[in-house]
């Protein structure tokens, strides 16, 4: 339950002298009426995120949906489906999703709103802070979060998990050996951890074969199309900010091989537009903002293979 935390006991002193405090989760739950949610910090490498949206801001496929609605039906009736003494004999609690495509499809988006639709928090683990130079501390950091999200059932997210899960390196030193060790250790806390673990990464091969074996479900998040893209572009400027009339959002999608995230921006920087000038949103500006938008990866909209936007 960890209501009650032992203190380590001072120099010199027996074990049992370490002072008797009440845990961080059960002081708030008596002070406000709510759990608490740690804060993110060396000891604790990890983040809530949360999100506004909802399922129909989400552009999928009817089968990825399909696929990612499994997941849901798993959280929302895996008590139920383990009361059952059969079914408990031969599945284990935990759910593990590995979510792979290009950057900005929805990767991040889909776990926020599993978290949202099924009241649990989901927490992105941020891998920088996890992976340690220092044989050792990679297990004790990821085990800190563990603990705390074993007893909350948090959704954890994974974000770039190749930096962690990717292939393991060949044991040519004691170093290589001391590191696929620490791999296969959290590799099996992650299989034995009873709630739902989300992985995402923009290129599946690098994921360890070994571990892929464990998903219970490996979803793609293809590059939109076409005719999503335009959806994208209808439901980002949608109520969100004033457009002229004239804007075709079908030839925006059709023209630009953009992602949600990029339209995400491109929204951003049409607001402040709107904002400054006092007038609705022209082709011109979604344009303007949309080369800004790739000259952040060098490139130019000619090199996209798209010719300029008019009406």
């Amino acid at each position: 339950m960890n209501i009650i935390q032992v203190n380590p006991a001072g120099p010199n002193e027996p074990s049992t002298c370490g002072a008797l405090t009440i845990s961080d989760e059960y002081r708030a739950l008596l002070t406000t009426g709510e759990s608490n949610r740690p804060d993110f910090s060396a000891d604790f490498p990890a983040s809530r995120v949360t999100t506004t949206l909802e399922w129909d801001d989400l552009v999928l496929d009817y089968q990825i949906m399909e696929e990612v609605k499994e997941i849901k039906t798993w959280i929302d009736n895996s008590d139920t489906i383990l009361k059952n003494a059969q079914l408990k004999k031969y599945l284990k609690p935990g759910y593990r999703a590995l979510f792979y495509g290009p950057p900005g499809t929805g990767k991040t988006l889909t776990a926020s709103l599993l978290g949202k639709s099924t009241g649990l928090d989901v927490y992105r683990i941020d891998l920088s802070m996890i992976v340690s130079k220092y044989i050792g501390e990679t297990e004790k950091n990821l085990g800190r979060v563990f603990d705390l999200a074993e007893r909350r059932r948090w959704i954890l997210f994974f974000d770039e998990a190749d930096a962690l899960f990717g292939k393991r390196t060949e044991t040519t030193s004691s170093n290589d050996r001391h590191a696929n060790q620490e791999v296969a250790f959290l590799l099996q806390r992650m299989e034995n951890f009873p709630g739902v673990i989300v992985l995402a990464t923009n290129l599946k091969d690098n994921i360890d074969e070994a571990f892929a074996r464990r998903f219970q479900s490996m979803i793609y998040f293809p590059a939109p199309n076409a005719s999503k893209r335009a959806n994208l572009w209808r439901q980002a400027f949608k109520d969100s900010v004033d457009v002229d009339p004239s804007i075709d959002f079908d030839k925006l999608g059709e023209r630009f091989a953009v992602t949600g995230a990029i339209i995400m921006n491109v929204l951003r920087a049409c607001v402040m537009i709107n904002i400054n000038r006092q007038r609705p949103i022209t082709s011109d500006d979604i344009i303007s903002s949309l080369q800004r938008e790739f000259h952040k990866e060098g490139k130019t909209l000619e090199e996209i293979g798209k010719k300029t936007f008019r009406n």
